[in-house]
């Protein structure tokens, strides 16, 4: 495992360095990504970035999907917030034009489903559609029409799509958390995969936090929730992948640390490495007949902060020492189900701007809002730089 003088020593060496007024002083990207033409897609990798902010700068916005790749990324993530409405239809405009943008760079696109406004099962519905499921069979209908023309409008573009945000967690389930109908979504959707898009691969949703206690009100943790949701589907294929959104909590634990999982059977809680919290994730999937599909980290990531205070604004040495054993785990033989990464996030939230997230989410970053680099911006770019071009 790296030494913490060490990762001083990448931050400084042939590191990229990024400013506030646009610099860098990298060289043109090494693993060839500039080369690919919109129509290739590059190899799933363990070097993706999320580059979505919150931010009201559009030319900071702007940015991110070059600077994602100069920082060696290879992949990046869209949600369901990209889809809009215009006059009261749905609206790919803004979507199309970040998967464009994207793909022009030869970066591989994920996008993660979502809620729409024609298909909320919810009363009254939720100001963000994104949030609100479709449960009824009515709705299930209008939702599965929606997915075939977002499938056949994205074909050649997008492959790879995410089931939906966090469905454990009450704040993106509204109504209720409800592993049952979360199930006969995955299986509406899955049908509609294979009967539009059977060249597409759509994951088992991102589910998050393994320290929640089942039943409290943010929802249900990892394990229990997962369980619950398999057990619906009765062994049916629903699903090519899975996904997860491996955060630990509180985010001081580094992947070495043990760290709370709270497991299905009796319950039982058992301290953790966050290698055996993803290798327990994967046990559920085993377990219910499904073997040892693939794994999408499609968002994971430690905080850092200029001014440490306390275990959830670690300080910038602790994130650079976190992207480094995360980096040397997800390398490691013990996690090659792990088929692909992406860190949350490349940039710090802009101080002020509105956003539902905890304060401490917006430092996540692995630069400043400003583009300014922290530490760990210098780890990621040595290990995705150290890794083959084909992820």
């Amino acid at each position: 495992m790296l030494e913490r003088l060490r990762l001083a020593a990448i931050a400084v060496a042939g590191a990229l360095v990024f400013s506030a007024a646009g610099g860098t002083t990298a060289a043109a990207p090494r693993d060839g990504l500039a080369a690919l033409s919109a129509g290739q897609q590059p190899a799933p990798s363990l070097f993706g970035i999320n580059t979505g902010t919150y931010d009201t700068s559009e030319a900071r916005l702007a940015r991110d999907l070059p600077t994602a790749q100069r920082l060696g990324a290879r992949w990046v993530h869209f949600t369901g917030d990209s889809v809009k409405y215009s006059h009261g239809h749905v609206s790919f405009a803004l979507l199309d034009s970040e998967v464009d943008s994207a793909r022009k760079l030869g970066l591989g696109v994920v996008i993660s489903l979502g809620g729409i406004r024609g298909a909320c099962s919810v009363l009254p519905a939720p100001a963000d559609p994104v949030h609100c499921p479709p449960t009824s069979p009515h709705d299930l209908s209008v939702y599965a029409a929606y997915l075939r023309r977002l499938l056949l409008h994205f074909a050649g573009r997008v492959a790879y799509y995410e089931s939906w945000v966090e469905p454990n967690h009450s704040s993106m389930w509204a109504g209720g958390v409800n592993p049952a109908q979360y199930a006969t979504l995955l299986e509406a959707e899955y049908r509609v995969f294979q009967a539009s898009g059977p060249q597409d691969k759509l994951m088992f949703a991102g589910v998050a936090d393994f320290g929640i206690e089942s039943g409290s009100p943010s929802g249900i943790a990892v394990l229990p929730y997962t369980e619950q949701v398999l057990d619906g589907l009765h062994g049916q294929t629903a699903f090519d992948l899975v996904a997860l959104h491996g955060y630990r909590y509180p985010p001081s634990l580094s992947p070495d640390d043990l760290g709370w999982t709270h497991y299905p059977v009796a319950p039982v809680w058992r301290q953790d490495t966050w290698t055996a919290q993803l290798e327990a994730y994967e046990q559920e999937f085993t377990a219910h007949g499904y073997g040892q599909p693939r794994l999408w980290l499609t968002e994971f990531g430690w905080p850092g902060n200029s001014a440490p205070n306390g275990d959830y604004y670690p300080g910038l040495e602790a994130q650079a020492t976190d992207v480094a054993q995360a980096y040397e785990a997800l390398e490691s033989p013990a996690l090659s189900f792990v088929q692909a990464a992406f860190w949350f996030n490349q940039r710090d939230y802009e101080p002020g701007a509105p956003n539902p997230d905890p304060a401490f989410f917006a430092h996540y970053g692995l630069l400043y809002n400003d583009f300014a680099a922290k530490p760990a911006a210098a780890v990621f770019e040595h290990y995705a730089g150290s890794a083959p071009s084909s992820g």
